[in-house]
């Protein structure tokens, strides 16, 4: 087994209505962050799981229709919060990043993919295609969250589909996910679908990080403790998500296994309490 070291990086965050991300929260608004992964394969270096947040996005937003996303959601992104900056800190070089795994194609999680000249890049398959349609539609691509102006003008050569992966069959207890799509073809990394926030959103299986399992879950849930209590966000939520039976498919399978198997560390991208729980053990 290859064990990568992980870290669960904090890139910027908006804020919105608690009971947005899981119904029975309250009415208040709280700070929604945006996480990235950073990895350390022994072999192949530095990947990112998103990237969350970046200065590209005030700048892709800055005219309409893309500014209604800001008006929206509105953004906050310090300087230590960047990643650049925290890599920087790391003694990481933007030209070190080799890897990004898009999990999906919201503003959020892309924003950063230009600040990485050197990386290949890799997505789904039907997320890239319904990202494509909507190039031409500058206000359709913006009411459904995504930005194309955000992504490299070569990203599309720098691009593995997930599914040209070499499939692989992940561990029994991990049921009720039982396939995935092995990146490196030595299992350390699999990307696992996730479909329903998106059609054909990712998510990545590490079976050995830092010396434990960890599940970074992107968007299939919002709030880790709701999703163990089967606490579905709020009906608002229906218009962000692209497919809602399978949302609520992949939501419950990933309850099942929270509550099943406590020792998998499970990151969704913008939890704090998974993410302090991650930073402290």
């Amino acid at each position: 087994m290859t064990c990568v070291d992980v870290k669960y990086l904090r890139v910027g965050q908006c804020r919105h209505m608690e009971c947005v991300a899981a119904r029975g929260g309250k009415f208040s608004m709280i700070d929604f962050p945006s996480f990235c992964g950073l990895i350390r394969h022994p072999v192949e270096g530095w990947i990112l799981f998103d990237t969350g947040y970046a200065e590209h996005f005030f700048t892709a937003t800055q005219s309409f229709p893309e500014k209604l996303y800001r008006l929206a959601l509105p953004i906050q992104l310090g300087d230590e919060e960047k990643l650049l900056a925290q890599l920087s800190q790391m003694g990481i070089d933007a030209d070190d990043i080799r890897w990004v795994i898009v999990s999906h194609y919201h503003g959020d999680h892309i924003a950063g993919l230009r600040d990485f000249p050197n990386a290949k890049f890799i997505a789904s398959r039907k997320d890239t295609e319904d990202l494509q349609k909507l190039i031409a539609s500058p206000l359709g691509a913006t009411l459904q969250g995504k930005l194309p102006g955000l992504l490299p003008d070569n990203y599309f050569d720098r691009l593995t589909y997930v599914d040209d992966l070499a499939e692989k069959a992940l561990p029994h207890w991990m049921k009720p996910f039982t396939q995935a799509f092995d990146l490196f073809g030595d299992q350390s990394l699999l990307i696992v679908p996730l479909p329903g926030h998106s059609h054909g959103q990712v998510g990545l299986f590490i079976e050995d990080a830092n010396g434990r399992p960890a599940f970074l879950t992107a968007d299939a849930c919002w709030s880790l403790p709701a999703c163990r209590e089967g606490r579905l966000p709020s009906v608002l939520a229906k218009l962000a998500t692209a497919n809602h039976q399978d949302y609520q498919k992949t939501f419950f399978a990933l309850s099942a296994l929270a509550n099943r198997e406590p020792q998998v560390t499970i990151l969704p991208s913008h939890c704090i309490p998974s993410w302090k729980e991650f930073n402290e053990n």
